[in-house]
């Protein structure tokens, strides 16, 4: 080989090495950029993953006692309060006799019924007879359900008793009187409280 035939290799080596490292920089920036990229992308999402996997557990093994206090609060609100059974009942038998009073229910009798107790709480019951119109009636029945604390309508009987007198002018002329439909009611409301300890 010649010194000329050196000199022009030379060069043409040169340019080979720059045509191969730029083609090795764009397959570094068109794939390998990318590829790194997204990897660096899935670290961070099971990275934030994993923090809210890590407060989850930390939310259900640790509960808020705030939380514990207002779920009581609400379950102490629906209980009867915290007084002997006799006066519980007793309280339960006023508070229905003032709703019956204040609806036009007219009361004929109040029947305690035996409480019953389970492991979480006692229900006391009471059975009311009585009487009065369909408006009386609903309005007496939402007192009792809309009432704190919670009372509940069990076994709800009613009878319709048709009583119609003739009016005076109307007995004369013979034109019959306009029956009223009155209610004979039973049922039996019922109240919940923490059993004795």
């Amino acid at each position: 080989m010649t010194r000329l035939d050196e000199l022009g290799r030379g060069p043409s080596r040169v340019g080979a090495l720059a045509v191969l490292a730029l083609l090795l920089a764009l397959i570094y920036a068109g794939l390998a950029l990318p590829y790194l990229g997204y990897i660096d992308g899935l670290d961070e999402q099971v990275a934030t993953r994993q923090a809210v996997l890590e407060r989850m557990r930390a939310l259900t093994t640790t509960p808020d006692p705030n939380a514990e206090r207002s779920i009581a609060t609400a379950a102490t609100a629906l209980l009867l309060p915290d007084v002997s059974e006799a006066q519980a009942v007793g309280q339960l038998q006023d508070r229905l006799k003032r709703f019956a009073t204040s609806d036009g229910i007219e009361l004929q009798g109040l029947q305690v019924l035996p409480h019953v107790e389970t492991t979480a709480v006692t229900r006391l019951g009471v059975r009311l007879r009585g009487s009065g119109d369909m408006p009386a009636l609903n309005r007496f029945l939402y007192a009792i359900e809309s009432a704190e604390p919670a009372l509940l309508v069990d076994n709800l009987r009613l009878q319709a008793r048709t009583v119609g007198t003739p009016a005076p002018a109307a007995a004369s002329s013979g034109a019959q009187a306009t029956p009223s439909a009155t209610l004979d009611i039973q049922l039996d409301v019922v109240g919940f409280r923490l059993p004795d300890q």
